[in-house]
């Protein structure tokens, strides 16, 4: 089955994440790559975004507010409006709804969807945009939970079966989801108590 981009939150451990997953058809020559804070997709070939402007974006951002930590995962550059109005004192169903309605969804050949998701100790938040439809739902994190969304069949929020013990390990079983045309994969992990508060940032590039 070919979903598209996936977007996952989840708990692990006792801990919060986020994991994303490039799929892709037409593009599949892109790589992930931490930047600090945050984690960008893009071509390997800058040409390809004359193409399609909707390849490279910031797909994880991770940030704080006085409310806490807070982990932000999307398939384009509505990640970085999420995070922004979360950083100013937005609550992230808030946040996720008004950018999500924003942008809306991208206006390619395919009416691609835009998904996102958000984590912060035992909540998190999956929203999508569809052509006909927005949608942004609440869930309390249990021990080892995790929820889905995907740009194409599994558009529906779904629960699921992730996690791991770093960061690395859940993008590598992020990337490794038995789902068509894997590209390369994203997470972001929240530290254990002993090490301080933030996100451990991972990537996997397969080549």
């Amino acid at each position: 089955m070919y979903v598209g981009r996936i977007v996952i939150v989840g708990h692990s451990q006792g801990r919060s994440f986020v994991a994303y997953r490039v799929s892709s058809r037409s593009f599949p020559n892109r790589r992930a790559e931490v930047r600090g804070q945050s984690i960008m997709v893009s071509p390997q070939d800058r040409a390809d975004l004359a193409k399609n402007p909707y390849i490279a974006y910031n797909c994880i951002r991770v940030g704080s507010n006085n409310a806490g930590d807070v982990a932000v995962v999307s398939n384009g550059t509505h990640t970085d409006m999420i995070m922004e109005r979360i950083q100013d004192g937005q609550r992230p169903i808030d946040a996720l709804t008004i950018s999500l309605a924003a942008y809306g969804y991208e206006r390619d050949e395919l009416d691609t969807p835009r998904i996102a998701g958000a984590v912060r100790g035992d909540r998190c938040w999956l929203g999508i945009a569809r052509k006909d439809e927005l949608r942004v739902r609440e869930y309390d994190l249990v021990k080892d939970q995790a929820f889905l969304v995907a740009t194409y069949e599994k558009t529906d929020f779904e629960a699921t079966v992730l996690g791991g013990s770093s960061a690395g390990e859940i993008a590598r079983l992020a990337f490794d989801l038995p789902l068509e045309r894997p590209v390369c994969a994203a997470a972001a992990f929240a530290l254990p108590d002993e090490q301080g508060s933030g996100y451990e940032l991972a990537i996997y590039n397969p080549l």
